[in-house]
């Protein structure tokens, strides 16, 4: 089931996955201005501070496969062997992170 939110005036797809909303790692980076490669990077820098089933889910194997027949080809490629959702508090995590007014304006609105 798909929510919709307004994010500095663009409507973004909000997922739910174990009835919790979580965004993509590719809509993270949308929302903050910056490119998925810093998103990956943030979280591998600090993978201390990231709890799985806290702030982020990662789904690979059936579990994906599962998701991927929930959502649309514009949300999860068809191609994507492994995939991290972000939940609210893990996107908090990020802007923090990050620091950019860019991430602080979402942070805000999340």
């Amino acid at each position: 089931m798909n929510n919709v939110a307004k994010i500095n005036n663009k409507e973004f797809s909000i997922v739910n996955f174990k009835s919790i909303p979580v965004v993509t790692t590719a809509m993270l980076a949308d929302f903050y201005a910056t490119d998925v490669n810093n998103i990956q990077q943030n979280h591998l820098r600090n993978t201390r501070r990231f709890i799985e089933g806290k702030h982020f889910y990662k789904l690979v194997g059936t579990e994906l496969k599962a998701f991927k027949q929930l959502t649309d080809s514009k949300t999860v490629s068809k191609n994507t062997r492994t995939l991290i959702l972000w939940t609210e508090r893990g996107a908090a995590r990020h802007a923090k992170m990050l620091d950019t007014d860019q991430a602080w304006e979402v942070f805000e609105q999340l």
